[in-house]
């Protein structure tokens, strides 16, 4: 009996995999929010421990449909969950600030401050003709939801628990790691529909017209997932997933040629192999040393082909640091020379101020293309010292938890990925403009989850 009950266990999970990735699949294919969205919430509650498969893939799933305004499935999973987690916080009686939340309280004010002072003194206001309603619902409809959504989040992983929460993330990293094949394969057939001719040099391949830097990026920053399956799984069909999707993301990221998303790749990776490889030498030196030699083999067939992407780090029309980043060095100089007018609390919570800085300085409208120089313009020293607050609060729990796993006090390796998730992220936002990409505050409610429930699980444990 126990027998068939399992056999029949694993058959519903089974099907409950295939109708996620089908999901994904659709998501792709026909690009309907409502449709969606409304298979997502189908599929969690027949699997409430699918919640973070579904949160993380549909970020993924926008930036290669270009989906960025109107009815999005992320915005549409944001305010299903945001209630949802409202319910149960207060049917459980749960308290919703505590001292990780609270971080996160402050900057939401800082953010609330900011839109005031984009409203009441932002100089780049006439640059849009005192449209004060599209300040308005960008902090509105994207920055302060985010907040809040992180917060509440962040305190259902706390009410649901530790074991929730380990199987949360262990069905995660074979969930992504297959939608990220599916994701790769789509971008393989759909690669004819877009490619840019880089100084004719190379060929740069995207979707459809995507930000093949945002891509890049993102894929990297998920691609820790399948390869926490290569370097810790215990099985074959999972290592064997990890292999392909790890495969097919590298060269998926080589194709778009993004300087910013192949050092936010190499990042990931050492990283990676730097945290995981402690107890695990062995595996982690044969992967390793077997992914360089098909790389060579690869190279040496003429398979692949890195020339295009040396040019574009190191070719003739690279002369100085500002080619070199693409213009993006005289945007971060630009931005720091005019915090120096408004040091304490910048320019107003609005990405016209970033745009208004560089139309100022040079008579073009970009962006910082800088997650830390956009909060820094935006709203001053003040809200880049409570960011990287949290940030700091979120490093000091890795530190614990790899000090934990060293000495044997937890043996979920698991809860390390989301760590470097972010950090891959932060990294990615160096050269983007990512303070408010939905991805980077996801991962900073995870994070905090697992620093406060292995601290508690460790607790209990030695009581």
């Amino acid at each position: 009996m126990d027998r068939n009950a399992n056999e029949n266990t694993k058959f519903i999970d089974f099907i409950k995999a295939l109708f996620f990735l089908f999901i994904v699949i659709q998501a792709l294919i026909f690009n309907n929010a409502f449709i969606t969205f409304g298979l997502f919430i189908l599929l969690f509650f027949l699997e409430k421990k699918y919640l973070l498969s579904i949160i993380l893939v549909s970020p993924i799933i926008e930036t290669i449909l270009i989906v960025v305004e109107g009815v999005t499935i992320t915005k549409l999973l944001v305010i299903f969950y945001t209630f949802y987690f409202l319910y149960v916080i207060v049917k459980e009686n749960a308290v919703i600030i505590d001292k990780k939340s609270w971080i996160l309280l402050v900057y939401l004010f800082i953010v609330i401050f900011g839109l005031f002072n984009a409203i009441t003194f932002g100089p780049f206001l006439s640059l849009v003709d005192w449209d004060y309603n599209a300040i308005i619902n960008e902090n509105f409809i994207s920055y302060i939801p985010k907040i809040l959504f992180s917060i509440l989040l962040y305190s259902y992983i706390k009410i649901k628990g530790y074991n929730y929460l380990r199987d949360n993330l262990r069905y995660l990293a074979v969930l992504i790691s297959i939608a990220l094949i599916i994701i790769a394969v789509y971008f393989f057939i759909t690669i004819s529909n877009e490619s840019s001719n880089w100084w004719n040099v190379a060929r740069r391949f995207t979707f459809k017209g995507a930000d093949p830097n945002n891509f890049a990026s993102i894929l990297s920053s998920l691609s820790i997932f399948p390869l926490y399956l290569i370097l810790k799984s215990r099985t074959k069909r999972e290592i064997v997933v990890g292999i392909i999707s790890v495969a097919l993301i590298y060269f998926s990221i080589f194709l778009t040629l993004s300087k910013g998303g192949t050092l936010t790749l190499i990042f990931s990776i050492i990283l990676t192999f730097f945290v995981l490889s402690k107890k695990n030498v062995k595996r982690s030196f044969f992967v390793l040393s077997l992914g360089i030699i098909i790389i060579a083999i690869l190279v040496n067939f003429e398979i692949i082909d890195f020339s295009p992407l040396y040019e574009r780090f190191f070719g003739e029309h690279i002369y100085d640091i500002s080619s070199f980043t693409t213009r993006r060095s005289d945007w971060w100089l630009a931005g720091i020379k005019a915090i120096k007018q408004r040091p304490i609390l910048g320019f107003g919570g609005s990405f016209y101020a970033g745009m208004w800085i560089n139309y100022t300085a040079y008579g073009e409208m970009f962006v910082m293309h800088s997650l830390y120089i956009e909060i820094l313009v935006q709203y001053g020293i003040l809200g880049l010292i409570v960011f990287l607050w949290i940030i700091v609060r979120i490093l000091k729990d890795f530190k614990q938890l790899i000090n934990k796993l060293n000495k044997g006090q937890l043996k979920d390796t698991i809860f390390l990925i989301p760590f470097i998730s972010l950090l891959t992220c932060l990294f990615a936002g160096l050269s983007l403009s990512w303070q408010w990409r939905d991805l980077l505050w996801f991962f900073i409610s995870i994070c905090l989850g697992v620093g406060s429930l292995t601290g508690e699980n460790i607790k209990m444990s030695n009581i």
